[in-house]
């Protein structure tokens, strides 16, 4: 009798322990969801200036074997295409991915003053209004004030008729 009323004490101790390790795994898991959260509103707030690059439906495609496209045949060379906003600048990042981006400069969306253009470097996309410059292996920003990346487009790739469809 007494072995059995050990056993029932130790797992009276052992479900406590369980119940209590519950109850502060619970807790911690609140605190991490509400830091988060709270991170998440104080990124938003602090980015009230990102601007959005107006929506425009863009559906098209292209043929690759064509002359006007001649540049994009190969790894790290681009094109301008139009569509979009202000047009599209198209980037060849390996055999099958390509980036493609609205040429608006994301700084002042509501009174954009032009397209963006690739510079003589052939690396970087400036905006000659503001002086915002982006990567053009990805869009990101890398000078201000601009502090939104390039809006870019979906597209998909057809390696065997060489032909590019881009789109929203």
């Amino acid at each position: 009798m007494e072995e059995f009323g050990k056993m029932n004490c130790s797992t009276n101790v052992g479900n406590k322990i369980t119940i209590l390790t519950f109850y502060q795994l619970m807790k911690n898991t609140i605190i991490i969801i509400l830091f988060l959260a709270v991170l998440s509103f104080m990124q938003t707030s602090c980015n009230k200036n990102n601007q959005t690059v107006p929506y425009v439906p863009l559906d098209s495609y292209l043929n690759l074997n064509l002359p006007a496209y001649i540049n994009l045949n190969g790894i790290g060379g681009w094109a301008y295409v139009s569509g979009g906003n202000e047009g599209l600048i198209i980037y060849r990042q390996t055999q099958d991915n390509f980036m493609v981006y609205d040429r608006y400069c994301t700084y002042n969306v509501e009174g954009s003053c032009g397209a963006v253009m690739v510079d003589s470097s052939n690396i970087s996309i400036s905006c000659e209004c503001d002086g915002s410059k982006y990567q053009l292996f990805d869009g990101a920003v890398i000078q201000g004030p601009a502090t939104t990346n390039l809006h870019q487009y979906r597209f998909e790739y057809n390696s065997n008729s060489n032909q590019l469809h881009i789109y929203n």
